[in-house]
Parts: C-alpha cells; structure tokens; sequence
C-alpha cells in the first residue's frame, strides 16, 4: 500500500478503479481500517467503563475526540487509521534524523534538553499546551523536516478558483503535486 499510493496519486481519479493493481490496493486499505474500527471500539468501551464507574479518564488523542461528540465514529475510525499508518514510518524517521543531528552537535541537544525539563520537571507528559511553550523543540523538528522530508510530496486539488502562477493559467479542479525532496 505505501508503495502503491505515491504511484496511483499520479493518475487521474477517474482512472483509478481500471488500475491493475486498484483492487489491491482498496483491499488492503478496508483491511486497515477494520484493525483501526475494532482498536477504537474496543477503547470506547474502555471509556464509557470508566465514565460508569465514575473513574477519571485520560486525555488521550482517541479520548478527546471521542469526548468531544465534534466527530461521528466513522470520521474518527478514518482520523486515527491515518495515524496508524502515518505516524509510524514519518515520525520515527524525523526522531532518528533529529537524534543524529543532535547527537553531532551536543549544544542544541542541551538547549533543547533544557527547554523541555523547565517546562515538563520530572516525570510529567507533555501536553500541547506545554509543547506550545516549546519553541526550540518545535525549530529541532521542522529543522529536521526541512532536511530530511518524510514524505517525496504532497497532492493537492484546486477546488475553488483558477491560480495565475507567473504566466501560467491553472484551471480549477485541476491536481497540483508539490516533490519536497526537488526543493
């Protein structure tokens, strides 16, 4: 499936459905979603237990928005199967990538080091609103994007109006496709 979705990105949607490698890939993607449908229902039990018995429930992404009533549950299967499957491979490749540079140079580690223990002493979890009060943690990370992209590039439709690009004429509806790594 990772291999297949920066291929099919490059075809037109219509054209999708005639691809030889299509019903595959569409396979593979309802088998995902099952594991993420059966991962979120089996915490939403674990939540309405614990608002039974009166018991404090944790701030976990999957809480919130379950909490929050903002999405039905088919949205949220969609939102945290997107992670399941992006926040694997990109976010271990931009730690190792901000490790390495890190451990090269032991100053930043240190500055970046004490800007989270005076904001998280101790053993306590960051919030976002702590990672807010953050700025050079989020300077490591988009330092780090910015070298190492975890993704080759992005796919974004104009929907809405046409784009004058210098003396280009982009048509709405029409399929931009951004290569980070040619930057």
């Amino acid at each position: 499936m990772f291999r297949l979705s920066p291929i099919i990105v490059l075809f037109p949607k219509s054209t999708w459905p005639y691809l030889p490698f299509w019903k595959h890939f569409v396979a593979v993607w309802d088998h995902l979603f099952k594991v993420a449908e059966e991962q979120v229902r089996q915490k939403m039990e674990e939540i309405q237990e614990r608002v039974r018995l009166g018991q404090p429930v944790q701030g976990e992404y999957l809480t919130h928005l379950l909490v929050s009533e903002q999405m039905s549950v088919t949205e949220i299967l969609g939102s945290i199967t997107e992670l399941l499957l992006a926040g694997v491979d990109t976010t271990s490749n931009t730690i190792s990538w901000s490790l390495y540079h890190m451990a090269l140079e032991p100053e930043i580690q240190e500055k970046l080091y004490q800007e989270v223990i005076s904001v998280c002493p101790g053993d306590k979890v960051p919030t976002s609103d702590d990672i807010a009060r953050m700025p050079w943690l989020k300077t490591v990370v988009r330092e780090t994007l910015r070298m190492y992209p975890v993704v080759p590039g992005n796919a974004r439709i104009n929907v809405e109006n046409e784009i004058v690009v210098g003396d280009h004429l982009f048509p709405k509806n029409v399929t931009f496709f951004c290569c980070y790594v040619g930057l």
